[in-house]
């Protein structure tokens, strides 16, 4: 029994190798283009670059002596061991967040390109309370954030790679992503290390020196955050809104009056009026000055009030007066230049001159309020840097009061106090990015080989259906089965005749 179970599945087996050996084309056709077919779909893919630099954290071991006794070395190697996941995390949400971005943004002016522009103009459909400058640089930081990676590179070493469809793009980012790295780790850093433990009076002098310094630098940053800073009314979003809602009501009554403009040239046309010129009086040249004036007034207001304040309700009052005024004065000049023209005629110059005026003031008014308008955004937005400049320079000025009065209250612990000032954090690259010459991705490699195993899967399966619906007699026992009788000879296939 085990002989004939052995036998039928060595006869099973070859079986199937006869069938792929009599339906290889249907299995080697498929396997060859599918292979051909990823192999060549790889030239039509994106090409990306990745560039990394590794950036060295310097931890001194200039721990004195009375430090180690009070916490003591392995405390401090177990600790770290134990945070090392921790500092990962802190290091990658630090290196990917909006301030590290946005000035990588800036710096290599990712925002000047036209598609990111599209993009956001796109988004703006959808959230039109928000600027185009806005949604760019959130469009930017999405996409940033998906090419950034940060990892541990080794022991106290820290890896920031970037990927990019140019290579160049890419080595400048990791670059610069690097240098803004040690830029803002800086900032923590103290000025200075006390080297000479046993002058305390000198190091009293130097941290009294060192505070001073500190003050003075806050205030000068408190200065200048006073003067950067703008009323809550003026920044909020509703003041912001309220302007844009201005400006598209005056881009509106453009396009209206330009419309009016084409109407009232067509009649003119067709009464030989495109030639007429209207000379302008020097009341007509002195009313439209002041017009000028209001306009650039009424855009600086929006620095010092909210929109709908009333200093600005009152300039806006005035200049509608002055407006309605200088419609008034066009007619007149029209009516004393052109007096022998029919009525309706004089009227429809007079319209044309009146819209024409009113639509160059309101080209003058929207320019004016969109420049005030980058004013206000660029202080908003230089706020929140110069706001956490001066909540670093507190803590410097906290740290170095605390450090001068304990130098001022005891000079035995000048020697602490040193070396928890030397116990501080250094930042060096020590591999700097550089221009990959071979992209990542694709994997040609990897597609093809899938490429391969799905063709070879589409060829077995092919062969396994073709196979499945031929219907010829394949053994003995098929004939036997459908005639009834057995069979008692067959003729072997022979593939070659031999010659002698």
């Amino acid at each position: 029994m085990a002989n004939r179970d052995s036998k039928q599945a060595g006869l099973d087996l070859r079986e199937v190798v006869s069938i792929v050996k009599k339906r290889q084309w249907l299995l080697v056709i498929p396997v060859i283009l599918v292979t051909g077919i990823a192999y060549l779909i790889t030239y039509f893919l994106e090409p990306r670059y990745e560039s990394s630099t590794i950036i060295w954290i310097d931890k001194p071991a200039n721990v004195s002596k009375e430090l180690t006794a009070i916490i003591g070395t392995e405390q401090i190697d177990r600790a770290g061991r134990e945070d090392r996941a921790r500092q990962l995390t802190a290091l990658q949400n630090e290196i990917m967040s909006q301030t590290y971005l946005f000035q990588l943004i800036r710096d290599l002016q990712l925002d000047n390109d036209p598609e990111i522009a599209r993009q956001a103009a796109r988004m703006r459909e959808k959230n039109p309370e928000f600027s185009l400058e806005q949604l760019k640089y959130n469009v930017l930081l999405e996409d940033l954030r998906k090419t950034i990676k940060v990892d541990f590179a080794g022991a106290d070493q820290v890896s920031i790679s970037v990927s990019a469809t140019d290579p160049h793009q890419a080595s400048d980012r990791a670059a610069r992503l690097a240098e803004i790295f040690q830029q803002e780790k800086s900032k923590y850093e103290l000025n200075r290390v006390l080297d000479n433990q046993s002058f305390a009076d000198d190091q009293l002098r130097e941290k009294g020196y060192d505070y001073q310094q500190a003050l003075d630098s806050l205030s000068a940053a408190q200065s200048r955050l006073f003067k950067l800073q703008l009323p809550e009314n003026i920044s909020s979003d509703a003041n912001r809104r309220d302007i844009l809602s201005d400006i598209d009501k005056s881009n509106l009554d453009i396009a209206d009056y330009n419309r009016e403009i084409d109407g009232l040239t067509a009649r003119m046309s067709d009464f030989g009026l495109t030639t007429a010129r209207l000379k302008f009086s020097d009341s007509l040249i002195d009313l439209r000055t002041d017009i000028d004036g209001q306009v650039a007034t009424f855009a600086t207001l929006m620095e010092k009030y909210a929109w709908n304040e009333q200093n600005v309700t009152n300039v806006n009052f005035r200049l509608n007066s002055n407006i309605r005024l200088l419609e008034q004065e066009i007619s007149a000049a029209v009516d004393r230049q052109f007096a022998s023209y029919p009525e309706n005629q004089r009227k429809l110059l007079a319209r044309q001159y009146i819209v024409k005026e009113n639509v160059d003031i309101l080209n003058s008014r929207v320019s004016q309020m969109q420049s005030s308008l980058r004013k206000i955004d660029e202080r908003v937005n230089r706020v929140p840097r110069m706001q956490a400049e001066v909540d670093e320079l507190e803590r410097r000025v906290e740290d170095a009061r605390k450090y001068r009065d304990a130098f001022k209250s005891e000079e035995a612990t000048v020697g602490i106090l040193s070396e928890r000032i030397k116990d501080r954090t250094k930042y060096k690259v020590i591999e700097p990015a550089r221009v990959p010459l071979e992209p990542v991705s694709p994997e040609k490699v990897k597609i093809t080989v899938m490429g391969f195993m799905l063709g070879l899967v589409l060829g077995g399966a092919t062969v396994l259906l073709v196979e499945i619906l031929d219907n010829s007699f394949k053994r003995v026992d098929d004939i036997e089965a459908v005639v009834g009788l057995k069979v008692l000879a067959t003729i072997p296939k022979i593939e070659q005749l031999r010659t002698r």
